[in-house]
């Protein structure tokens, strides 16, 4: 088997083998005319591909579906709705903030909450997000084809005449950009009797206690 060795000025060497097994033709490898890019790998180019001929080029590496960044947050405390016209944050403890690493990056952003209520109105729910770490002047991240009521968004829960349930909110999104962004999950209730409520953590606010949470996850496409 034949060999280039390449020697170090300090001695050692690397050292370039023939292939293991003797061809059937000689075969040519074309290098690429520049050195790519950091992270990409050298592929098989379309262009003049033979079994005896072959031209490498840089190319992404395959993938995607890679978890890039993994944001949370725990909210084991209650929390409460009166009836409102207009969505109102749950609670500030949600809010999580993350800075995409690219652009095209997708956010995943998923809240599990844990809902009650003692009548039968209706809870909406919307996932929002805000260029401020504060929310202000916060934005759907995905808007329904329609809103009739302050109550439409990405989920809506009708109670029974009472129900205690796993609300879970999942709504995705491109990065678009890597400027940081903060996510949080916001309710909505209306109709009679006015003093109708909603309940976080807890059953009416008084038993059957739980917990709720928030994950922004950014995957590389």
């Amino acid at each position: 088997m034949a060999s280039i060795k390449l020697k170090h000025a300090l001695g050692n060497s690397t050292i370039l083998n023939s292939p293991a097994s003797n061809p059937t033709n000689d075969v040519t490898l074309k290098l690429p005319s520049t050195t790519g890019s950091a992270g990409q790998v050298l592929q098989v180019a379309s262009a003049n591909h033979s079994a005896t001929n072959a031209e490498l080029e840089f190319a992404a590496a395959a993938g995607g579906g890679k978890l890039l960044q993994f944001k949370y947050q725990v909210k084991n405390d209650g929390a409460s709705l009166s009836t409102a016209t207009t969505p109102a944050e749950i609670s500030s403890d949600f809010r999580t903030t993350i800075t995409p690493t690219s652009g095209s990056s997708l956010i995943i952003i998923t809240a599990t909450l844990f809902i009650s209520k003692t009548d039968e109105q209706n809870v909406g729910f919307r996932l929002y997000k805000s260029s401020s770490t504060d929310m202000s002047s916060p934005s759907f991240v995905q808007t329904p084809s329609t809103i009739n009521s302050s109550q439409d968004g990405n989920l809506n829960i009708v109670s029974g005449p009472s129900i205690n349930v796993a609300a879970v909110i999942k709504v995705v999104e491109l990065a678009g950009n890597t400027n940081a962004r903060t996510y949080s999950p916001f309710w909505c209730q209306t109709g009679n009797p006015v003093n109708t409520r909603a309940y976080l953590n807890s059953y009416s606010g008084g038993g059957y206690f739980g917990t709720s949470t928030i994950t922004v996850e950014e995957v590389e496409l």
